[in-house]
């Protein structure tokens, strides 16, 4: 989890009986922070592909 504040705060709350879902809770956390990190990339590549920058010239 890139989030050190976030996991240290479940930790503290962590407990035998709850540790199974806090364990998920990070995984889905985990996966946001990837689909967010791709999605990021994904515009970055969008909005500085040489494509578009002539996009704006050519109408």
């Amino acid at each position: 989890m890139r989030n050190q504040w976030l996991d240290e705060e479940l930790k503290k709350i962590e407990t035998s009986e709850n540790q199974f879902l806090l364990s998920e809770v990070r995984k889905y956390i985990e996966q946001l922070e990837d689909d967010n990190e791709s999605l990021q990339i994904a515009l970055e590549g969008s909005i500085w592909s040489p494509n578009r920058w002539n996009e704006g010239t050519k109408k």
